[in-house]
């Protein structure tokens, strides 16, 4: 029997013995530590919720020094739950821990083309966030692309079960607009669980959706590999993370195979890493390698492999170690779970941008309003939803320049608002009917469907910027602090439209 092989089992039967013993979490497999120092000595790491002296604990409770020959480490290690700093050198090989977080530190970028490390959002009630953790492929067929997370990210600790080709995903939150342009969705739920060897979720991404084989802050992702013991047990095995909350940091594997249970699931396969020490983290000030939020980050090593899933982490006095699960079996399960045969997605070159094949998916039809609302505001809704299909494709448009962006952000994050300033503002509603709001929307949307039309030189003898700078100011002057900020934003990146067909127009957009 390889020797690996035989400590496995030898792992097994001690975690079978020790974890009936008051006080033990996890019994894993890694290097010793003596005096803060590794000594390269393959063990036994037997993780308890506080370290005792042999004075302090009964008979019943003393671990023995070693168990079938082979060395026992005592490591602190309280009972771990799921998890859903200062400027670093990326390429240094040893990335920082992450200081202290609080509730808002978190990343809500939008990412598009989208990455890894950015944080995530289902589609359900009650759901709270995540982090996309790598793009994944099927080699059997390319025209299908996914995001990897955990499976408690998509599923809401106390709502419903995501429906595979049902239940939608967004980056980076859930945010879905009355319209398909704007909408934070990126994907469909495809499969996963959270079992004995696995806590991951795949999305299977949109049609015409941007993405990146890289995570970000780490670069490109060149594969996957699988930990071994020679590896890890002189304790200086480098890993990292990019999370939604805690952003970039780094630690060393301190344990493989471990046995340990999170959230009522024992697990054999576990992965516990060690934040790296932090010059900017004060003496007694906490550390972490991952916070909630993290969940469903790629580790990778410094090869830039990925090498497992984060899912889950715990406190153990300054320092906060993270909880992994092997790619490996992650992909193994995967297949057996959902019977998708995937592979993570790999690049040679930084910033190779692949869409995905395929159209958006279009919106269902709109059952007609039993008493619709009156106003202008009805033509903006009605000619957006009645050009779904259009306005999906100009959503994924947008996404390609910063003042596309900004434009994209004025609706979707105040779309709510801009309909009622001009369904029941009067000033409001006047400036949006005078100045051709609809007609203006519409012309647009024209543009869109037809790569030759152009925007009018005018409409109703007036300019489009002039029609246009009219109604901005007055929504400004009746929006809220941020709505005023959006549309500001939004007008001093838009190139004049008139004369232009809309590739035109994105090119200008694009050169802002």
């Amino acid at each position: 029997m390889p020797e690996d092989d035989r400590l496995l089992a030898v792992k097994d039967r001690a975690a079978a013995l020790f974890l009936t013993i008051p006080g033990v979490t996890g019994v894993g497999l890694g290097g010793r530590e003596r005096d803060g120092r590794p000594t390269g000595e393959i063990v036994l790491k037997a993780f308890v919720a506080r370290k005792l002296s042999a004075a302090e604990l009964g008979p019943a409770e003393l671990l023995p020094a070693q168990f079938e020959g082979v060395g026992v480490d005592v490591v602190e290690l309280p009972e771990p739950t799921l998890e859903g700093g200062p400027v670093v050198e990326v390429g240094s090989p040893a990335l920082p821990g992450s200081p202290g977080t609080s509730a808002g530190d978190l990343d809500d970028t939008e990412y598009r083309p989208l990455k890894g490390g950015a944080r995530v959002q289902v589609g359900l009630g009650g759901a709270g966030f995540g982090t996309l953790g790598c793009l994944m492929t099927d080699p059997a067929d390319p025209a299908k692309v996914y995001a990897l997370t955990n499976f408690h990210v998509v599923k809401p600790k106390a709502g419903p079960a995501p429906v595979a080709g049902t239940t939608r995903l967004g980056q980076p939150d859930n945010q879905d607009g009355p319209t398909k342009c704007c909408s934070h969705i990126i994907g469909t739920f495809a499969g996963g669980s959270a079992d004995t060897i696995e806590d991951a979720a795949v999305i299977r991404l949109d049609g015409g959706l941007t993405w990146l084989a890289e995570v970000n802050e780490l670069g490109v992702v060149t594969g996957t590999h699988t930990l071994t013991l020679a590896e890890v047990s002189p304790l200086t095995y480098q890993v990292r993370k990019r999370g939604a909350r805690t952003g970039l940091t780094g630690g060393i594997v301190e344990s493989i195979n471990t046995t340990i249970k999170v959230d009522g699931i024992t697990r054999t396969n576990v992965t516990v890493v060690k934040p790296n020490p932090n010059p900017g983290v004060k003496a007694g000030g906490k550390l972490f390698f991952s916070d909630a939020g993290d969940s469903g980050s790629a580790i990778l090593n410094t090869s830039n492999e990925v090498v497992a899933l984060h899912f889950a982490g715990s406190q153990v006095g300054i320092l906060h170690k993270g909880l992994e699960l092997p790619i490996a079996d992650i992909l193994a399960q995967l297949h057996a779970v959902t019977n998708l045969t995937l592979a993570v997605a790999t690049a040679t070159d930084k910033g190779q941008v692949k869409v995905v094949p395929g159209a958006p998916p279009v919106a269902p039809p709109v059952a007609p309003r039993a008493r619709p609302v009156p106003g202008p505001a009805l033509a903006l809704t009605a000619a957006a939803e009645a050009a779904s299909p259009v306005m999906a494709r100009v959503g994924t448009d947008l996404t390609a320049s910063a003042a596309g962006l900004s434009l994209r952000a004025l609706w979707l994050d105040h779309h709510a608002e801009l309909l009622d300033l001009i369904n029941t503002r009067r000033r409001v509603t006047l400036a949006w009917h005078r100045g051709g709001g609809p007609a203006l929307l519409q012309s647009f949307l024209r543009m869109a469907a037809d790569p030759a039309r152009t925007m009018p030189a005018t409409i109703a003898g007036e300019a489009p910027m002039e029609r246009i700078a009219r109604i901005h100011a007055v929504l400004r002057a009746n929006a809220s602090p941020g709505l005023r900020l959006a549309l500001d934003r939004a007008l001093a990146g838009l190139p004049d439209p008139a004369t232009r067909t809309y590739d035109q127009f994105l090119a200008e957009l694009a050169a802002r």
